[in-house]
């Protein structure tokens, strides 16, 4: 039986809740499932090892029922409910649901009237029509449907980092404690830490190739092998996910681990500037164009210095001026999770959050957090109960009764909403008394970009909005971002002294690489929070920080890598002429 672990249990538990939202079920009922894949995921123990002590209801939204669920997926692959769902609903429903313009119940019309049951299928259909024929689709629709197929197969079918990452690491510290294996790495794009990847690549170092490719069919989380020859082995997983290992010879393992690392525009750029200087790099190593001769291939770093340049982390490897900085001599040192001294975006019950006040302070203190901010959402964000003036003073009183036991400081924080003039939910009296503001665009997708950038740029003029929160509003795979004009944001932002987050849940690592890296030429403050709902949501920083160190983000203009004074003055509310 193959071993299931936290992603591989959260992408059944997702399938669960997607097929019920397309056979129509009560919106409580599939969302249960989702909640509980949510905390599946972002949970920190080996969901094995809680089954085991049966602790699985220790788990957030894990009660009785999903605990037996959970337990029986891990001894036979499903439970009967999502037999029951894949006996009258193909689980492939779940991939055309998510295309944009689809949704579930377009998904389950189509598949009853078309039999379209797949991507493909639908692809067919709109081809030859039957899809615009269909009562309520029409030719609008089809077109729409269309240009989501393209969106989907560009960014939907890839997997989150917070998926991937956990399973790349698992499969490379199985492979680097087998005796034949001398080093083994994750490579690819889960090693420059993007937000979203295709398969999994891990590469390693041995003399014994047969053993390692019989290590990697046999893994315990392997469902199927694609293919296995001399040198590369690639399965699918119990989570879904394709994995490729890759064996090469110890003594080229720092040219292989450098070329699988991509990207292939820095490869490109890598070869072209070899050329310049008589040189030939390849996954096997150095070489001299006019004599054939290898002259390094051991090591990432002696690779990078024949070339004349230091070696830019992975992270900056995309032809995004790394180069230049190699060369030179400048590459930043950027952040790490280690730098990282508070959260300044965290939910509680007060709201929409799944944790107290009491669990997010305890799991601050197991993180070895200095302070946490408590920003729950303002009163205009009614729908998940927004605070009025009595909640935030029972609210502050309670935090005041916590911080006064020591401890991990709990901030008197909020996240305010962004109307469509760029004002915020509480007049300047009640603004003044918070320790630090969020604001956050909670509605406008799809108004015109000079509207976006203008609700932003009237935002920061207000003096008490310290942080502007997951400022494009994007969903990884599901939702656009918010157009606005990023250099005009980031000047304003620059001038007024506002902080524009990375907001490190998983599916939105908003602000992005690239407009991170528009910030730090103008000069922007970064704060950083994982807007955790659940106070396990706290360990989502670590993909913050692959999106920060992708953005040339450096310790010193991020908040929360700073003491607590120190970063209370460096607040927009607190700074000093």
């Amino acid at each position: 039986m193959p071993e299931y672990d936290n992603p591989a249990i959260a992408a059944i538990l997702d399938t669960t809740a997607d097929l019920l939202e397309i056979a129509g079920a009560d919106r409580f009922r599939f969302l249960s499932y989702h909640k509980a894949a949510h905390a599946v995921r972002a949970w920190p123990e080996d969901i094995n090892a809680l089954a085991s002590q049966e602790r699985l209801t220790d788990i957030p939204g894990v009660g009785k029922k999903l605990a037996a669920n959970i337990a029986s997926i891990l001894a036979r692959g499903s439970f009967p409910e999502f037999d029951e769902l894949t006996a009258e609903l193909p689980p492939t429903l779940v991939a055309l649901m998510q295309v944009p313009g689809v949704g579930p119940k377009k998904a389950r019309t189509l598949y009853d009237r078309l039999g379209v049951t797949s991507i493909d299928d639908l692809e067919v259909a709109l081809a030859d029509g039957r899809v615009a024929a269909l009562q309520g689709f029409g030719d609008r629709t089809a077109v729409n449907i269309a240009a989501g197929i393209q969106s989907y197969r560009t960014f939907g079918a890839r997997t989150l980092l917070a998926d991937a990452l956990p399973l790349a690491e698992k499969v490379a510290d199985s492979l680097r404690a087998h005796p034949a294996a001398l080093a083994a790495e994750t490579a690819g794009s889960v090693r420059r830490g993007k937000e979203t990847v295709g398969d999994i690549d891990v590469l390693v170092a041995s003399h014994d190739s047969p053993a390692i490719m019989e290590a990697a069919r046999t893994l315990p989380i392997v469902t199927r092998v694609l293919a296995s020859g001399e040198t590369k082995t690639s399965v699918e997983t119990t989570a879904g996910l394709q994995v490729d290992v890759r064996v090469v010879a110890p003594d080229e393992w720092g040219a292989a681990l450098q070329y699988f690392t991509g990207s292939a525009e820095h490869n490109v750029r890598l070869r072209e500037i070899a050329k310049g200087l008589g040189l030939k790099v390849s996954e096997y190593g150095v070489f001299r164009v006019d004599t054939g001769e290898r002259c390094v291939s051991d090591s990432e770093e002696a690779v990078y210095a024949a070339l004349g340049m230091a070696t830019p982390p992975p992270e900056l490897r995309e032809n995004a001026g790394e180069f230049e900085s190699a060369v030179a001599g400048t590459l930043p040192t950027l952040v790490t999770l280690a730098d990282i001294l508070g959260d300044l975006h965290c939910h509680t019950t007060a709201t929409d959050g799944k944790s107290t006040l009491e669990a997010n302070k305890a799991k601050a203190a197991q993180l070895g957090y200095e302070y946490l901010a408590i920003t729950d959402h303002a009163w205009r964000l009614r729908m998940v109960g927004g605070l009025d003036l009595d909640d935030l003073e029972r609210q502050w009183a309670r935090i005041d009764e916590l911080n006064a036991e020591g401890g991990p400081v709990l901030l008197k924080s909020i996240e305010l909403n962004i109307d469509d003039e760029g004002g915020v939910d509480y007049p300047e009296e009640v603004l003044s008394r918070f320790d630090v503001c969020i604001a956050s665009l909670h509605s406008g997708w799809g108004q015109p970009r000079e509207v976006g950038t203008n609700r932003l740029l009237r935002a920061m003029e207000n003096p008490y909005i310290d942080i502007i929160g997951h400022p494009t509003g994007r969903i990884l795979r599901r939702r656009e971002p918010i157009e606005f004009d990023m250099d005009a944001i980031c000047e304003k932002a620059a001038e007024t002294g506002t902080a524009l987050e990375i907001d490190a849940y998983p599916d939105r690592l908003d602000l992005s690489d690239a407009h991170l890296r528009i910030a730090m030429r103008h000069g922007v403050r970064i704060s950083m929070g994982c807007d955790a709902h659940e106070a396990s949501q706290m360990h989502f920083m670590r993909y913050g920080i692959s999106t920060a160190r992708r953005g040339w983000v450096t310790p010193d203009v991020v908040l929360n890598t700073h003491p607590l004074e120190e970063m209370l003055a460096l607040l927009k509310r607190n700074r000093t002429a």
